[in-house]
């Protein structure tokens, strides 16, 4: 018996018409290759919530686990995983957020979504370089590869710190919008509060903007930008 013809010139053909399977953009004829498909599919929404879950453990925690799950399922068919590495995915979860509208009244959930997201980033980013930055007026102080900032409307970092394990519940959060810097020294992610004009300097700093065109009352927050781990290490002359 000859051998049936390939279907597909090249492996990312084939990988592209099976990825169609999965998501059910395609059929295929036979119905025993249907049932196998039907099981893949599955397994892969089943893996592809999964990993959505761990890495928003805060969302998930204020929706509560049926509304989560629900929500993980509509984002995992608007966007599948593009990469193997399930620890990294979720990358646009608050967009898939604000689509709701029965949610419309919990506004603050997107923007958990993207510290959450923010947090898997850092977690994952590179390590700092081992030898110290010497600072001079005309060089910058560079973040270091694991730093993320994010400025909400919300008390974001109240709410966030609020859900962590063991931690207590106040009594009542803050009313204000609150600036998140994710860092991670020591190999171990914080979330810590900024005052809201230290954006200012996390966005020069990124820019690489010189320290000594940096105005002194920006450069007031160095300080505690070293204290969260957020800058390479450095010396002075």
């Amino acid at each position: 018996m000859p051998p049936e013809p390939v279907p597909f010139a090249t492996p990312a053909r084939f990988e592209a018409w099976y990825a169609r399977l999965l998501l059910g953009e395609a059929v295929p004829v036979d119905a025993a290759l249907r049932r196998a498909v039907a099981v893949h599919a599955n397994n892969a929404m089943a893996a592809a919530t999964a990993a959505l879950a761990s890495n928003f453990p805060v969302v998930r925690a204020m929706l509560g686990e049926t509304a989560f799950a629900s929500l993980a399922v509509r984002h995992a068919r608007m966007v599948p995983p593009a990469d193997p590495r399930l620890c990294l995915y979720g990358d646009g979860l608050a967009e898939t957020l604000t689509a709701f509208s029965d949610l419309a009244e919990w506004p603050w959930l997107a923007d958990m979504a993207r510290l959450e997201r923010l947090v898997t980033e850092s977690l994952f980013a590179a390590d700092p370089p081992e030898r110290p930055r010497r600072l001079t007026p005309g060089r910058s102080w560079p973040l270091a590869p694991a730093t993320r900032w994010l400025a909400s409307p919300w008390p974001l970092v109240s709410l966030w710190q609020a859900h962590q394990p063991g931690a207590p519940w106040p009594e009542a959060f803050p009313s204000l919008g609150e600036l998140a810097l994710i860092s991670r020294p020591d190999g171990a992610v914080q979330v810590t509060l900024l005052p809201a004009a230290a954006a200012a300097l996390l966005t020069a700093l990124h820019q690489r903007t010189p320290l000594g065109r940096i105005a002194p009352d920006l450069l007031a927050h160095l300080p505690a930008l070293a204290t969260a781990g957020a800058l390479v290490p450095a010396v002075g002359d």
